[in-house]
C-alpha cells in the first residue's frame, strides 16, 4: 500500500511536471506573439497619424515628394542620407531599393498606382526616419504598447525591453535567422524595430509562476484534493487495520483468561465433590462441610464471572446513570480496606492518609467506592507476596485528589495509554498468574470521566504503579 500511494505521487507529480513545461512552452510563444503584435501595433498607428495629419489638404497628397523634401530639410537630414532611407521591402528587386517600375503593358489608371506607391514609399520613409531621430521615445511607446498586448493575454509578469544591434556582415540566410531566432529562456526573439540602423528589440521575463499558476490552478487544486483524499484513505484503512488487529489480539487474550477462569471453578467444585463420591468424605462431617464451602466460595466466583460478563453487555446498550449525593468518602475507602484485609490470601500492609479534613463530598457512592476498590484490588493482586499499598485523600483548588500506590511490577511505558482500554492486560504471553478480564480499569476511566474529572497512572517495571483522580467538587 505505501508502494502504491508513493507511485501515485510520483505519476501525480511527473504529469504536473509536463504541465508546467507544456505552460511554459505556451508562455514563451504568449510573449513572442505579443511583442510581434506590439510592434506591428505601434507601426500601424504611427501610418494612421501620418494619414490623419497629412491627408487633410488634398493638395499636399498630389505632391507626397515635394511635402517629404521639405519635411527633411526641416529635420536637417542631408540630402546624401535620403537615399539610404529608401524602404526595401522584402522581396523587391528595383533600382536603389525603390519598387520596380509598372510593365509596359500596364493600362489601368496609372495615377492611381503612382500615387499609391509613391504614397507608401513617403510613409515607410516617415517611419524610418522618425526612427532614426526618436529610438529612445519610440521605445517608450512600444514599452506601453507591449504591456496593453501582455495584460490583454492575461500576463503580468515584469520584464524589460532592450534594442540590439546586429551587423549582417559575413552572415549567410539561414545563419541570420538562426541569430535572430536564438534566444535564452523567457526571453522573445529579436524583432525588427529599425532596420535602416539594424535596430532590434527583445523582452525579457522574470519568473512566469503566476501566469502558469493562473492558467494551471484548476489542475493544481483537483489533483491536491484527489492526493489529499488518497492519503486520508489510506491513513483511515492503515489505523482501521491496526485497530482490528489489536482488538484481534485482546480478543484472544480476552478468551484465553476467560477460560482459564471459567475452568478453575468448575474443575474445584469437581474435585471437591468427587472427593466427596470416592474418598468416604460423607462419613466426616468436617471434611464434608468444608468440601461444600469449598464448592460455594467457587460457584459464587462462578456466579461473579458471569455477572460481570452480563454486566459489560449492559453497559454496551445503555449508559451508566450517576446518582450523586453527599457521601462521607473516609467511611466509604476505611470499609473497602477493611474488606480487603479479610480475604487477603498474602500478607499486605495498607497505609491510608486522610487529608480531606471535611471528608463528605458529592458523588455518586456506588461508582466511587467500586472505582476505589477496583485500583485496590489491581494493586494487592500486582504486588507480589509481600503487597505494599499507600492510599491518600486530599483536596488541591477546589479537587478531590485520590492516589492508589503500589510496590508491584509496574507498568511499561508502552501500554500505559492503553490500560483504560476495555478488555486490554498488558501482554504477558500465554501466562495467567494474576486473574482479570481487563475491564476494572476501563470502568475506573468511565467513572471519573462521568464525574467531570481525570484519572493519570505514574508507573515504572519494577518501581510500582501510582494512579491519581481528579475530580471537581
Amino acid at each position: 500500500m505505501c508502494i502504491c500511494i508513493l507511485g501515485i505521487f510520483l505519476f501525480q507529480g511527473y504529469w504536473l511536471y509536463n504541465s508546467y513545461r507544456i505552460r511554459l512552452d505556451q508562455f514563451n510563444k504568449e510573449i513572442n506573439d505579443a511583442l510581434r503584435t506590439a510592434v506591428f501595433n505601434k507601426q500601424f498607428s504611427d501610418v494612421r497619424r501620418y494619414i490623419r495629419y497629412y491627408g487633410k489638404d488634398k493638395d499636399s497628397l498630389n505632391v507626397p515628394m515635394k511635402g517629404l523634401a521639405i519635411q527633411l530639410e526641416e529635420i536637417g537630414v542631408p540630402r546624401s542620407k535620403r537615399a539610404e532611407t529608401r524602404f526595401r521591402g522584402p522581396g523587391d528587386t528595383g533600382k536603389n531599393g525603390w519598387p520596380p517600375a509598372p510593365p509596359a503593358s500596364y493600362n489601368g489608371d496609372s495615377s492611381s498606382r503612382i500615387y499609391a506607391d509613391t504614397l507608401a514609399r513617403q510613409i515607410s520613409e516617415l517611419l524610418i526616419l522618425n526612427n532614426l531621430a526618436n529610438d529612445s521615445v519610440n521605445l517608450k511607446k512600444l514599452d506601453s504598447v507591449f504591456v496593453t498586448e501582455l495584460h490583454n493575454r492575461q500576463i503580468i509578469t515584469p520584464f524589460e525591453l532592450d534594442t540590439f544591434h546586429i551587423s549582417f556582415t559575413g552572415f549567410s540566410r539561414d545563419g541570420f535567422r538562426d541569430s535572430l531566432r536564438r534566444r535564452g529562456p523567457l526571453q522573445t526573439a529579436k524583432i525588427p524595430f529599425n532596420p535602416v540602423n539594424n535596430l532590434f528589440v527583445q523582452a525579457s521575463f522574470e519568473s512566469p509562476l503566476q501566469y502558469i499558476l493562473q492558467k494551471m490552478i484548476g489542475t493544481l487544486l483537483s489533483s491536491l484534493a484527489l492526493l489529499v483524499l488518497t492519503t486520508l484513505c489510506f491513513v483511515y484503512m492503515l489505523r482501521t487495520i491496526l485497530k482490528q488487529k489489536k482488538l484481534s489480539e485482546v480478543k484472544n487474550d480476552f478468551i484465553n483468561n476467560m477460560t482459564h477462569e471459567l475452568k478453575t471453578p468448575i474443575a474445584t467444585v469437581y474435585a471437591a465433590v468427587e472427593a466427596m463420591q470416592n474418598f468416604n468424605a460423607l462419613n466426616d462431617h468436617r471434611k464434608t462441610q468444608n468440601y461444600l464451602d469449598i464448592s460455594k466460595q467457587e460457584l459464587q466466583r462462578l456466579s461473579d464471572l458471569v455477572e460481570k460478563v452480563l454486566h459489560i453487555a449492559a453497559e454496551e446498550k445503555e449508559d451508566i446513570e450517576l446518582f450523586k449525593e453527599d457521601t462521607d468518602l473516609h467511611e466509604v475507602i476505611d470499609n473497602i480496606l477493611s474488606n480487603h484485609q479479610l480475604k487477603a490470601g498474602k500478607p499486605i500492609q495498607l497505609r491510608y492518609d486522610n487529608l480531606l479534613g471535611d471528608t463528605t463530598v458529592l458523588v455518586d457512592k456506588t461508582h466511587i467506592a467500586n472505582a476505589i476498590n477496583n485500583l485496590i484490588d489491581n494493586a494487592i493482586k500486582y504486588s507480589g507476596n509481600d503487597a505494599q499499598v499507600h492510599i491518600q485523600c486530599m483536596k488541591e483548588k477546589n479537587e478531590l485528589v485520590i492516589r492508589v500506590k503500589d510496590n508491584g511490577i509496574g507498568i511499561p511505558r508502552l501500554y500505559q495509554e492503553n490500560i483504560f482500554d476495555k478488555f486490554f492486560r498488558v501482554p504477558t504471553g500465554n501466562l495467567h498468574n494474576v486473574k482479570g478480564f481487563g475491564l476494572g480499569l476501563s470502568y475506573v476511566k468511565k467513572i471519573v470521566d462521568m464525574h467531570g474529572g481525570t484519572v493519570k497512572v505514574v508507573s515504572e517495571p519494577d518501581k510500582g504503579t501510582e494512579f491519581i483522580i481528579r475530580i471537581p467538587v
